[in-house]
């Protein structure tokens, strides 16, 4: 008796799977119906009909990539460019990868009418204006809405456009790149890492003692390698400190070769003092036993023993 229930309730089991697992396909046959039917409509600028279908589509499959994709282009079409990006935010939701609704998206805002101007710097001031406070962006970078920040991208790359040299702008591309590539798609990271890489470029090919003054320049190595942390490029990361060690050597090389001083990099400690004769600094290497005595910049030799 027993064996006879339990093999009415397989057989009970059997047919609800069945049943639901035909229901699925069903819809899926009816979403991609709608789908199809939507587009037609599409081809013939029939928008209004071609939203009903493509929603109807979306009612029965949520996760319709497609169907998402292309109600984006209807409402782009009709001039609803909030619910476009929506649609398009949608896709990218469900599949980060779509290198089309990230095309759109990442060119939805070109608009930079609130300055007229010929200068780059204007177009980063109004930038980081429209950011509002930056300083707080940079430590929290939390609830920040990323249609503003979509919109606030032309103005940085106006900018650079204008003035390819303007350091703070490529890097405030870079902060929102990252922040959209953990809020809506991976893809942002590319350009996060390109722009961090243009600050770092530009610097240290016009401003060899850049990293005597906090500043940006900074930042985007200490960005850079958070970056790279975050999706684990560990090669990268050493690359980079190598690159900065390099940069940081290279002023110090550069002066002491100057006296005759070979073989030496950035020091193990500087010592700076103001007297009489303006800015005196102390190159200390305690590796190699020596103090450069260095007045206004001119290195000027070797202080006697310091004690090593």
């Amino acid at each position: 008796m027993q064996k006879r229930k339990n093999k009415m309730v397989m057989i009970i089991v059997f047919w609800g799977i069945f049943w639901l697992m035909g229901s699925l396909l069903i819809y899926a046959q009816d979403a991609q119906t709608y789908y199809k039917q939507a587009y037609i409509y599409f081809t013939q600028e029939n928008y209004t009909k071609a939203e009903e279908l493509y929603q109807k589509a979306i009612e029965l499959d949520p996760d319709y990539e497609d169907a998402h994709y292309w109600l984006g282009k209807v409402y782009r079409q009709i001039g609803d460019y909030g619910k476009a990006l929506e649609q398009w935010k949608r896709v990218l939701q469900i599949n980060p990868q779509n290198p089309y609704a990230f095309s759109y998206l990442l060119n939805s805002y070109q608009s930079t009418h609130r300055v007229q101007s010929n200068q780059g710097l204007d177009y980063l001031r109004e930038g980081l204006n429209l950011l509002g406070n930056p300083d707080e962006f940079l430590e929290w970078k939390e609830g920040w809405s990323e249609d503003l920040l979509l919109s606030i991208t032309p103005y940085f790359k106006k900018a650079v456009n204008l003035e390819n040299s303007l350091i703070d702008a490529y890097f405030w591309l870079a902060e929102i790149y990252w922040y959209l590539a953990e809020q809506i798609s991976s893809q942002f990271r590319s350009l996060a890492i390109g722009n961090y890489k243009q600050v770092i470029d530009i610097e240290e090919s016009t401003n060899s003692i850049s990293f005597n003054h906090p500043s940006v320049y900074w930042r985007a190595y200490l960005q850079l390698d958070k970056l790279y942390e975050s999706i684990q490029w560990n090669e990268s990361r050493k690359e980079l400190w190598k690159r900065l060690e390099k940069a940081r050597a290279l002023p110090y090389q550069e002066a002491l070769e100057k006296k005759g001083y070979s073989g030496f990099t950035y020091p193990s400690r500087i010592e700076i003092l103001y007297t009489e004769q303006g800015k005196e600094e102390h190159w200390i290497y305690p590796e190699k036993e020596v103090t450069f005595l260095v007045i206004n910049g001119e290195v000027e030799g070797e202080m006697e023993d310091m004690g090593f």
